[in-house]
């Protein structure tokens, strides 16, 4: 009887298990997963939380390690639903351990295999000349090291994939040359280094550093496009007319050898005259300025989506931790580098297509009308001005226009009491996501027909297809293998995707090391906080504030009333005094508690004396007005005048991480 009853109490474990995704489909007991977690004691004993799962805490099995609490741990689970610690992760309040428990969690590989560390340095050493007995390899490199070249790059990248140059020609155009790192020929199909490439599919930033998806000494050093060293290159030269029309463009392997590194705040120094430019590089930069706002205009009549979206910037002390954080700024020489980025990739994708060579586009499909639909319900729920749509008849012209008015309204329009980052994450939600395919249906958000990416081989796998299928359509290389590019396609959208969760919880992470470090040095602490409800659920809202900072404000921290989530799930409201809590209001709030290890944030409201004192607006003290059925009338009434609205494309962070197009 009592191991039956011992049975049904680990049933129930497993059932609970299963249910908070800790053991994987098809397997019964969970051995197979690799779950890190923090050690905390219990009574007189020791137990281990999973970190960024849900679950119940375990207890631990006995073996050679012994965990203290506070210590971060890789387990599995062994008999009876007990942790079996793995190895050791590091302390729960060194931020680079928190980072390494995030990466083993994710199942994220740590470095590589020694047979791959062997191949990458046998290709690192390879030469041009030991090819040449092969018939695909004598199309031989354009020598460009006598151009001027240059980089622009976050000041802490290592990896730079792309390099600019500027020509004026006699006929009053302008030659650009787009540099992108050969890595094709240095990673070769079939090996053990390509296979592990493309298993990673991507290259992973987090907090001070990468987990980079080609070793260190390709990544960083003989594909990395440093100045004064020869690197092997494939070149997009475009011969560009002062209106931004592309006359003709040339594909070639190339040699060059950089002559300046640049980052981003410098050339924006640069921009502003509050940094000299030498004299090679006046000419260069200011061809290339000039031409990128061109074409920067000319994408924006032709339909680009102009979407703010930012990210947290850190900075770090002498000791590195992190000390400060600011959103984001666009600046203008992102533009710079992301125009010529973008319309390389262009250029190469419709080659690519004109010629029927199998490849791997980046595709963004149109919204699906609904999606939109509900975005002008949850705003006109809000009170704000929406076009006319009709989801069944909408064609994608209108689909694009309606998408595209809603996005630059809020951003020249969004009224002063409402949070403009809340609403535009609306915008963003009712968009498709760009993935990867061999089908080529266009890029909505670039208003691009055809796309693909071919600027970042160094980091994502996708471009290394797509140098390896133009090399190949150029009788420079041996035509790839074509026939498992779809499967490869869609494993690098899942790659992506995942790397993009990886780094979002590692922002939230940094963000609350910083947060907690200001309560503890008092600079923070009871400090009252404007902030923005982003998302509500039943249990309560979540809320930016500090321009960077985001907590979750739970219903028990809300005056008393028994709160109910509306259809549109826009608003909480007490069904007892009508007080309502609704997306994009802005509220006060304190901080209650910070978790950095998990990277949560609980907020309280301030006081009412606190807000009549800030002047701040309560959520509360706005009439909530209905279901989406009962807010159409505002429909119609879309303001179409104002300043002009800054685009949101997603660009390369500072972080050293860079946008997916």
């Amino acid at each position: 009887m009592a191991r039956r009853r011992l049975g049904r109490r680990a049933d129930r474990r497993r059932v609970d298990l299963v249910k908070a995704g800790l053991i994987p489909p098809g397997d019964p007991t969970g051995r197979s997963s690799q779950i890190a977690g923090l050690v905390v004691r219990r009574g007189k004993s020791l137990e281990v939380e999973p970190l960024f799962q849900p679950g119940p805490p375990l207890p631990i099995v006995r073996g050679p390690h012994k965990p203290q609490p506070g210590e971060l741990v890789l387990f599995t689970f062994s008999y009876g639903f007990r942790a079996d610690i793995i190895r050791s992760l590091g302390h729960s309040g060194e931020l680079e351990d928190v980072m390494e428990a995030l990466l083993a969690d994710s199942g994220i590989r740590r470095g590589f295999s020694p047979v791959v560390l062997a191949e990458a340095e046998a290709a690192a050493a390879r030469r041009e000349e030991d090819e040449a007995g092969l018939v695909w390899g004598q199309g031989g490199r354009v020598d460009l090291r006598d151009l001027f070249t240059f980089t622009i790059d976050p000041v802490m990248a290592q990896d730079f994939d792309d390099a600019l140059s500027f020509e004026r020609t006699s006929e009053g155009s302008t030659k650009v040359y787009v540099h992108i790192a050969d890595v094709s020929f240095y990673v070769r199909e079939g090996t053990a280094l390509d296979r592990e490439a493309m298993r990673r599919g991507n290259s992973v930033y987090v907090a001070k550093g990468v987990e980079p998806m080609l070793p260190p000494i390709l990544s960083s050093e003989v594909c990395s496009l440093k100045p004064g060293e020869d690197r092997k290159t494939v070149t997009v030269e475009m011969d560009v007319d002062d209106h931004g029309i592309v006359r003709s463009t040339r594909f070639y392997r190339s040699l060059i050898r950089s002559d300046r590194r640049l980052d981003y705040e410098q050339v924006e120094r640069m921009f502003r005259g509050e940094e000299a430019v030498d004299s090679q590089l006046t000419g260069p930069l200011a061809w290339g300025r000039t031409l990128a706002g061109v074409l920067r205009e000319q994408r924006y009549q032709r339909g680009t989506l102009r979407i703010e979206s930012t990210e947290p910037e850190f900075e770090w002390d002498e000791s590195g931790r992190v000390c400060a954080a600011d959103p984001g700024e666009e600046l203008e020489s992102h533009w710079l580098i992301e125009v010529f980025m973008i319309l390389a990739n262009e250029q190469v994708a419709a080659f690519l297509e004109r010629e029927r060579i199998p490849t791997v586009y980046r595709v963004h499909d149109l919204p699906d009308p609904f999606r939109v639909e509900h975005l002008l319900d949850v705003l006109a729920s809000l009170g704000l001005p929406t076009p006319d749509f009709d989801p069944l008849t909408a064609t994608s012209d209108e689909v694009r226009r309606v998408t595209r008015q809603t996005a630059e309204w809020i951003d020249r329009h969004t009224p002063a009491d409402r949070g403009k980052a809340a609403l535009m994450q609306q915008v963003l939600r009712a968009q498709a996501r760009a993935v990867y395919q061999t089908a080529n249906i266009g890029h909505f958000g670039l208003a691009s027909s055809t796309y693909c990416h071919f600027t970042s081989p160094i980091r994502r796998y996708p471009d290394l297809l797509v140098h390896r299928g133009l090399l190949g359509a150029l009788g420079l290389e041996r035509p790839p293998t074509t026939a498992f590019l779809a499967d490869w396609a869609e494993h690098c959208s899942l790659t992506e995707r995942e790397a993009d969760r990886i780094e979002l919880k590692a922002d939230d992470i940094v963000l609350a090391h910083l947060l907690k470090r200001r309560l503890d040095e008092g600079t923070s602490a009871g400090a009252v906080f404007e902030g923005q409800v982003m998302s509500l659920t039943r249990r309560g809202l979540f809320v930016l504030f500090d321009r960077v900072f985001q907590g979750y404000l739970s219903v028990r921290e809300l005056p008393e009333d028994d709160y109910r989530l509306n259809e549109l799930e826009t608003a909480l409201v007490g069904r007892r005094t009508g007080r309502a809590y609704r997306l994009a209001d802005l509220v006060p709030v304190r901080v209650l508690a910070v978790d950095p290890v998990r990277g949560r944030v609980d907020l309280t409201l301030a006081d009412e004396e606190t807000e009549r004192a800030s002047g701040t607006r309560h959520a509360g003290d706005v009439a909530h007005r209905g279901t989406a059925a009962g807010n159409r009338a505002s429909r119609g009434r879309f303001p179409t005048t104002g300043r002009r609205g800054r685009s949101g494309a997603p660009r390369r962070p500072p972080s050293g991480r860079r946008g997916r197009r």
